[in-house]
């Protein structure tokens, strides 16, 4: 199947660059909240990912890419920009990052250094060595370890997929109990942290599936030294230079890196907002005065999108700067149970009370989409 482009609505949504002709091209699973990023500070965007969701197409050109994710090398090489970036799960696929920076100039981390960061042996190699924590990892070619709980993961997913597999396991990583958090950096520099929602049955997410953050997330002293000194290792050691995040658990006294995602990863909206800052400039958001937060919505059951229910869903989006819904399929979309439906935002007086929010907004948007139904 070919691509499939939806220019943006109207020229009237688009945002002047900082210079002219200022263009860059997003690819990845998603590009939404990455092209909302930019746009938010003046620059053009043009998009490719699975979804060509209907309300980045008001303000970009976004091109459903298939096949994903090889066809983005054709969509790249015919599309005009002044340089590109990936988000997830790209930096899985380090050969096909290398092919699309022969074509337009990266923005981002080439595969020489995906391959690095991206092995949790090197990983744990060297932030052991600093002093820093990672869980005890092995490679699955091993026995699978019997001493305490272990979880199967394949390093080749994004969002939680492929984490307690045992099937197509490559590597063996012992369980750590504890808050999940993510990090958001740029280079060796800490600029936020949020509350991960991992696997909430509210959001009908699967155990270990991505489904939201909250920020800002308060933390000790200790902890926040811990996360600086990380930011520093990983920068040195990996050569990260550009944005990335860092999936980790907090089991009260100590912080434990679990992954490093060198891309714009989910957080990055939340922390943008919630910190005051952008990724992608000086221009950022006056820092909020309440926490916030965002939650992914998966499919109780199979769902359409039928002309009356994309309606309403389009009058909810709001604005670039705080959308209320975003990632709104486009008119007639069929979503499998369990795939993600769109996502939802809000803010309240304190990160708990953020999480309530979130679910009785769940609550609130379930009732449109399935009415009386499940």
């Amino acid at each position: 199947m070919p691509a499939e482009t939806i220019p943006a609505a109207t020229a009237s949504t688009a945002t002047t660059p900082t210079r002219g002709g200022s263009t860059i091209a997003i690819v990845g699973a998603s590009a939404r909240a990455a092209a909302f990023s930019l746009l938010r500070v003046g620059k053009q965007v043009v998009a490719a990912d699975l979804f060509a969701d209907a309300d980045l197409a008001r303000h970009c050109a976004v091109t459903r890419v298939s096949p994903y994710p090889d066809g983005c090398t054709a969509w790249l090489a015919e599309t005009e920009c002044d340089g590109w970036l990936y988000t997830g799960a790209l930096e899985n696929n380090p050969e096909l990052v290398d092919r699309l920076t022969t074509l337009r100039p990266l923005l981002g981390h080439a595969g020489n250094v995906l391959r690095r960061v991206r092995d949790p042996l090197q990983l744990q190699a060297v932030l052991s060595r600093e002093g820093l924590h990672f869980p005890e990892t092995r490679s699955a070619a091993e026995p699978r370890p019997t001493d305490g709980a272990w979880l199967g993961k394949t390093y080749r997913g994004s969002c939680g997929s492929g984490v307690g597999v045992a099937h197509g396991a490559l590597f063996w990583q012992r369980a750590i109990n504890g808050t999940p958090l993510s990090a958001v950096f740029v280079g060796g520099k800490l600029l936020g942290v949020t509350r991960q929602l991992v696997g909430e049955s509210w959001a009908c997410a699967t155990e270990f599936k991505y489904c939201g953050s909250i920020g800002p997330w308060p933390l000790p002293t200790e902890i926040r030294q811990q996360l600086v000194h990380l930011g520093v290792v990983l920068g040195a050691e990996f050569e990260l230079k550009g944005i990335y995040g860092v999936d980790l658990m907090c089991d009260g006294e100590r912080i434990w890196a679990i992954e490093v995602n060198p891309r714009y990863t989910a957080a990055v909206e939340v922390v943008e907002r919630a910190y005051g800052v952008s990724v992608f400039g000086s221009q950022g958001f006056q820092r909020h005065d309440s926490p916030l937060g965002k939650v992914v919505l998966y499919a109780k059951v199979p769902l359409a999108i039928t002309a009356e229910l994309h309606a309403q869903l389009m009058q909810q989006t709001g604005d670039l700067n705080w959308p209320r819904l975003a990632d709104i399929p486009v008119l007639g979309t069929e979503i499998a149970a369990g795939q993600p439906v769109l996502t939802l935002f809000a803010e309240a007086d304190s990160c708990e009370a953020v999480a309530r929010r979130l679910q009785q907004r769940v609550d609130e948007i379930e009732q449109q989409l399935y009415g009386g139904t499940p």
